[in-house]
């Protein structure tokens, strides 16, 4: 069955942080308007694979994570083969004597993913890259949707070639649309550091280009 190759929306983003060795250079961060759910997951599934029924798949996929989560809540590391291996971990408070040590220094669990990095299934930095097929969708910029008195800015997807507004001076505009951009969408990465291999960590200008918050949140001017 033929698979659609589906491409990597990316944007770029400006380092607009004055002490950083990279400000003023454009970078590029993943772009996405949503985060995928389970129910889309399955219906991406069944659609792909239509000898399956999409009761068949939504029925595999909740036995799935229902297991997976009681797993990892016993403390069971889950490697799931060709996509990588997911370990719970825990925050623990310190205490000075070991007949001292009891389950009440624990603070949290996270739970810490490690793609796969078998031979031949590597995914990360490079050779992930490799099976992507990256599109450049425009440029994202800091824009003020309220008005002066209640400002509300939120991170707005322009054309390369379109002019953004000044953030600040937009005169209340209604939507990132009527400025000839795309609003809502969320960035992925954190151009501060290395995360994955990626080949701009460090460079990226720190606080400026990182993050993977939403692009209609709230006052996160730069």
């Amino acid at each position: 069955m033929a698979v659609n190759t589906i491409a990597f929306p990316v944007a770029a983003r400006q380092n607009k942080n004055d002490d950083s060795t990279a400000y003023g250079k454009w970078f590029l961060v993943p772009y996405w308007p949503e985060t995928l759910t389970l129910r889309g997951l399955i219906e991406r599934v069944a659609f792909d694979q239509s000898v399956y029924s999409r009761d068949i798949v939504e029925g595999v996929l909740q036995k799935l994570t229902t297991v997976m989560v009681e797993l990892l809540k016993s403390g069971q590391p889950v490697k799931w083969d060709g996509l990588g291996t997911f370990t719970p971990n825990i925050n623990s408070k310190g205490v000075v004597e070991l007949n001292s040590v009891s389950v009440d220094q624990i603070e949290g669990v996270r739970i810490n993913f490690i793609p796969e990095n078998a031979k031949g299934e590597e995914l990360t930095s490079k050779k992930f890259k490799d099976l992507c097929t990256f599109e450049v969708l425009g440029y994202l910029e800091t824009t003020n949707i309220g008005t002066k008195q209640k400002p509300k800015y939120q991170r707005v997807l322009y054309p390369i070639d379109y002019q953004a507004p000044v953030p600040g001076n937009n005169g209340g505009s209604s939507s990132g649309g009527s400025n000839g951009g795309t609003s809502g969408g969320t960035t992925g990465g954190d151009n501060g550091s290395n995360t994955g291999g990626g080949t701009n960590g460090g460079d990226n200008g720190g606080g400026d280009n990182g993050g993977g918050g939403s692009n209609g949140g709230g006052n996160d001017v730069n």
